[in-house]
């Protein structure tokens, strides 16, 4: 985006101490082909709802029983979203276990793919735009 810079601190100014506990960064890339991809607001508000536990290089794995209790709706209709990211090729699902059980604990969310097919969507349209054609 260009222009002039933002204030770093304009986020603080909107939202002040709550964000204390936190905040999920969204890219617009995301939000501007959303669509286009197949993707619902349902689809969107569960990205943000994993992403929400992505704190370092590796990949988020929180519960379905997690994601939930914090979406509001029933576990399996959040097994359902995630089947459909799948299904979109968007998101590639491993099971976690636990170390000393051997217990199925978690999944394991990769979005690599989601953000494969955004650069595709973005170089698409960068190169539309570049070569236009005429009629």
């Amino acid at each position: 985006m260009s222009g002039p810079k933002q204030d770093k601190t304009k986020i603080v100014q909107i939202w002040g101490e709550i964000l204390d506990e936190g905040f999920t960064s969204v890219p617009n890339i995301l939000l501007r082909y959303r669509s286009k991809i197949g993707l619902k607001p349902k689809h969107i508000m569960l990205i943000i709802d994993i992403m929400s536990y992505k704190w370092d290089a590796g990949y988020p794995f929180p519960s379905y029983a997690t994601l939930s209790q914090r979406s509001g709706v029933e576990e399996r209709s959040v097994k359902r979203i995630t089947q459909d990211l799948e299904e979109l090729g968007l998101l590639v699902k491993t099971p976690r276990f636990d170390g000393d059980t051997g217990a199925q604990v978690t999944t394991v969310f990769d979005f690599r793919p989601l953000v494969q097919k955004l650069i595709e969507e973005m170089n698409r349209d960068q190169e539309l735009s570049e070569n236009p054609i005429n009629t």
